[in-house]
């Protein structure tokens, strides 16, 4: 039962992330190109002002919670060394650490990233983190 709660939580927690990226970078870069950027400035603040309150938490709760289920999924390394699975399962915690880590260093101790200062690079790793999780059941 606390397996399945843990699971739950990330999916909601993962979700509020990746959400809040796809629409930073599907939705609000686009209405640039149709607002004034006095006017885009003002509909991105106000966006944010509810992107900090929850987006950081949520982040930090996908990052635990991921953690808990990598325990439980990775398994024992057999005498062949890593299987396909626990392979692709690496590698899409290391980017989801690299995420939270990211995210903690930038919202809560005002570290900006030296590169990939925008949220396109964040994107991408989601949208990775996605499709390992999909390959991951198939191999």
């Amino acid at each position: 039962m606390t397996y399945l709660i843990v699971k739950l939580i990330h999916m909601f927690s993962v979700f509020i992330y990746a959400g809040f990226l796809f629409t930073d970078n599907l939705f609000l870069a686009r209405i640039k190109n149709d607002l004034s950027c006095e006017e885009h400035s003002k509909v991105r603040e106000y966006f944010m002002q509810y992107v900090r309150k929850v987006v950081p938490k949520a982040l930090i709760v996908a990052v635990l919670s991921g953690l808990y289920l990598f325990h439980i999924h990775f398994g024992s390394i057999d005498d062949n060394g890593l299987s396909n699975y626990q392979i692709l399962l690496g590698i899409k915690a290391f980017l989801g650490l690299w995420l939270g880590l990211r995210g903690v260093l930038q919202v809560f101790f005002k570290i900006q990233p030296l590169v990939f200062k925008s949220h396109i690079f964040p994107f991408i790793l989601v949208v990775m983190i996605i499709f390992l999780s999909q390959t991951m059941l198939h191999v």
